[in-house]
C-alpha cells in the first residue's frame, strides 16, 4: 500500500503547486513504497497484450470465449476488490476526466443517431472496453517498471501476430481481391492497421533500445521492428509508409541523437530498407508509386489510385455530415451504415481519417473533447521534460516523457490514413502519459523498478549521457 504524505511533506507541496510550476522549482519527488505486483496488474498487462494480439485470429477456436470482454471484466473486479482492501489508491487525472466527458458525449448523442441500436452496440461493446482498458492503465501504471512491462505487452503481442502472419503468407485467405496481403490479425496488428500502430509504436521501442542494456532484449526489439517493417511491405500501405517515415523522424529527434547507440541504430534501421528495396513485392511499388510517370499502369497502380479517389470521398462525405450535423453527428458508429448499400456490407466503408470520423459521428463539440485530451497529454508530456531536465537521476523518467510524446505526435499525423477514434491504440499513449505525469508530480514512485524479464531495464546513461530537450 503507498502510504500518505505527512502534512508538510514534499510530497504535499508537489500537490498543492500549479501543474505548470510542480517541476520548475518543486522539491525532488519524494521515493514512496513500491506498489506490489498484485493480481490486478497481471490481469490488466494480459488485458493489453490480448486486445492486440487478438489470439482468436490465430486460434479460431478461442473465439467463443470472448477472451477480451473477459479480461475487462476480470481486471475490473479486480482493481475494485484491491481499492476496497486498501491495496491500490484512485488516480484521477485530467485525461480520464476527458474520456469520460467524451463518453458522456457519445452517450447523448444516440437519441438523435441515424441507426440508433448500432451507436448503443458500439458504445455498450467496443467504447467501453476501451474507456475499461483505459481507466484500468490510469490506475496500475504506478511505476516506471510497469509501464515499460506494458510496452513490452504491445511489442510482444506485435511479435507473435507478425510471425503467424509471416507463416500464412501464400495462403489466398489472408490476402484481399487485389493482391495485397492482410495478415492474419483482424485489428490493430494487421493490413493498414498495423502501419499506423508501428508508428506510434516505433518511439517506445527506441526508448527501449537506449534504456536497456540486455542483448537479448535489444535483439528482441529488432525482431519486433524487422517484422513488422517487412510486414508492412506486404500489406502495401501507403498511409502505413508515411506514418513510419514521420515516426522516424520524430524517434532520432527526440529519442535517438545524443545517444551512444545512435550509429548501431541508424545501421540497422538503414540495413531494414536495403532488404526492403530489395525484396519487396511489386504490388507494393505499384502502389506507393501510383500516379508517378516512372510507373507502367496496370490493375494493381490503378487500384492504388481508385482507392486514393475513393478516399477523398469519403474525407468530402465525412466533413459534409459534419456541417449537416454540427451537434451529435450520425451517432457513433453510423458513418458506413449511413453511406453504405443495404445488402452490400463490403460498400460499408468508414472515413479513413480519425479526427473527421468523430466530427462526423459524433459532432463538433466530441472533436474537440478529443482535440482537448491530446492537447493535455501532450503539453504535460512537454512540462514532464522540462521539469526533470536538469535531473539525470530521472533521465529514465525524461525518455519515456520523450517517446510517449513522440508517439503521441505520430499518432496524430497517422491519424488522418485511418479511422481508430474508438480503438485502444490512441487511448494506450494517453494512458502512460497520464501516468508519467503522475510519477514526475512526486504523488507515486518514480525510481526504476527492478523487476523480471521481460520489463528489467538497467539504464546505462549517465548524467553526461542524459537525453536533453532541443
Amino acid at each position: 500500500m503507498i502510504p500518505m504524505a505527512r502534512p508538510g511533506s514534499q510530497t504535499n507541496v508537489l500537490r498543492s503547486a500549479p501543474i505548470g510550476q510542480r517541476f520548475a522549482a518543486a522539491p525532488e519527488p519524494v521515493a514512496l513504497e513500491q506498489p506490489e505486483l498484485n493480481l490486478t496488474y497481471i490481469l490488466v498487462w494480459l488485458f493489453v497484450f490480448e486486445a492486440f494480439v487478438r489470439v482468436e485470429d490465430i486460434l479460431p477456436i478461442v473465439e467463443s470465449l470472448h477472451v477480451v470482454l473477459l479480461l475487462a471484466i476480470a481486471g475490473t473486479l479486480a482493481y475494485l476488490g484491491s481499492l476496497v482492501a486498501g491495496k491500490l489508491r484512485f488516480q484521477w487525472s485530467p485525461e480520464l476526466g476527458l474520456v469520460l466527458l467524451l463518453s458522456a458525449w457519445f452517450a447523448a448523442g444516440i437519441p438523435f443517431a441515424f441507426w440508433k441500436s448500432g451507436s448503443l452496440h458500439l458504445l455498450v461493446g467496443d467504447w467501453l472496453r476501451t474507456v475499461l482498458f483505459f481507466f484500468l492503465l490510469t490506475q496500475t501504471l504506478t511505476t516506471v517498471g510497469r509501464v515499460r512491462k506494458i510496452i513490452w505487452a504491445v511489442l510482444l503481442s506485435m511479435l507473435l501476430a507478425n510471425a503467424a502472419s509471416l507463416l500464412m503468407q501464400g495462403n489466398p485467405a489472408y490476402y484481399d481481391a487485389g493482391g495485397r496481403f492482410t495478415g492474419i490479425n483482424k485489428a490493430l496488428l494487421g493490413w493498414n492497421f498495423l502501419g499506423i500502430t508501428l508508428s506510434a509504436t516505433l518511439p517506445f521501442i527506441a526508448y527501449l533500445y537506449v534504456a536497456s542494456r540486455s542483448v537479448l532484449r535489444i535483439l528482441l526489439l529488432f525482431a519486433v521492428l524487422g517484422s513488422s517493417l517487412w510486414m508492412l511491405v506486404l500489406t502495401a500501405s501507403r498511409g502505413g509508409v508515411l506514418g513510419i517515415a514521420f515516426s522516424l523522424m520524430l524517434s532520432w529527434w527526440f529519442l535517438i541523437r545524443g545517444s551512444s547507440r545512435s550509429l548501431q541504430l541508424t545501421v540497422v534501421v538503414g540495413l531494414c530498407l536495403v532488404v526492403a528495396v530489395a525484396k519487396a513485392p511489386p504490388i507494393f511499388w505499384e502502389r506507393l508509386l501510383a500516379g508517378s510517370s516512372t510507373t507502367q499502369w496496370n490493375e494493381n497502380s490503378a487500384s492504388a489510385a481508385d482507392s486514393t479517389q475513393e478516399r477523398e470521398r469519403l474525407l468530402e462525405d465525412s466533413i459534409g455530415d459534419t456541417l449537416r450535423h454540427p451537434m451529435f453527428g450520425l451517432g457513433i458508429g453510423n458513418f458506413s451504415a449511413y453511406h453504405g448499400t443495404l445488402g452490400q456490407s463490403e460498400g460499408w466503408l468508414g472515413p479513413h481519417n480519425t479526427f473527421t470520423q468523430i466530427s462526423a459521428e459524433a459532432g463538433v463539440p466530441a472533436l474537440l473533447i478529443f482535440l482537448c485530451l491530446m492537447g493535455v497529454m501532450i503539453r504535460h508530456m512537454k512540462q514532464v521534460s522540462d521539469g526533470l531536465k536538469d535531473k539525470p537521476e530521472h533521465s529514465e523518467l525524461r525518455l519515456l516523457a520523450h517517446a510517449t510524446l513522440a508517439s503521441a505526435l505520430a499518432f496524430v499525423f497517422a491519424g488522418f490514413f485511418a479511422h481508430l477514434a474508438y480503438a485502444y491504440l490512441v487511448y494506450y499513449i494517453i494512458a502512460i502519459g497520464a501516468a508519467i505525469r503522475t510519477l514526475a508530480s512526486g504523488k507515486i514512485q518514480p525510481a526504476t523498478e527492478q523487476v523480471g524479464f521481460p520489463g528489467r531495464v538497467s539504464s546505462p546513461y549517465t548524467a553526461k549521457q542524459a537525453i536533453s530537450w532541443r
